[in-house]
């Protein structure tokens, strides 16, 4: 049975479970705010869900969801990205940013990269905390919500 297997092979270590129910709360109001559109807000929900219920597997799942915002003008600009990916083979939490300068062009950065694997394997780079604190900040000012929910009929978690 695929969803056994996918239960077994995940390993959290310490303090994981508890930092991954910090991101399906800190996601849960998004779900709820007035105007978003019914299926970005069913794809968070379904992601607070899967998050919400690890160790748990939820067979099927295929969701991202990336929050971004912009600061700055014409001279200087900077936006960053927070992503939240999960799918039966890895759940990953990640933040990218880029600047822009007119003497110096565009850099693009990687900032927080946290990822489990159903193998088992982990990857970590980056302070999940200020992952945390960068994703409320976003979330309390003027950002672009993208959400898109994949998952496969064997997905049976509920909405």
């Amino acid at each position: 049975m695929q969803g056994r297997e996918f239960e077994e092979s995940f390993r959290f270590g310490g303090d994981d479970l508890a930092y991954l129910s910090k991101v399906a709360q800190r996601l849960a109001p998004v779900a709820e705010r007035p105007g978003l559109a019914p299926e970005k807000a069913e794809a968070i929900r379904r992601a607070v869900a899967a998050l919400r219920k690890l160790p748990e597997p939820t067979p099927g799942i295929n969701v991202q969801i990336e929050v971004a915002h912009r600061m700055g003008g014409e001279e200087f600009s900077e936006s960053y990205t927070y992503a939240v990916k999960l799918d039966e083979r890895r759940i990953e939490i990640s933040s990218r940013g880029s600047q822009y300068g007119p003497e110096v062009g565009s850099t693009s950065f990687s900032l927080e990269s946290l990822q489990w694997y159903s193998n088992g394997q982990a990857a970590h780079q980056g302070n999940r905390d200020t992952w945390l604190e960068r994703l409320a900040y976003a979330l309390a000012r003027d950002h672009t919500l993208d959400a898109a929910d994949e998952s496969g009929d064997k997905c049976t978690e509920a909405v």
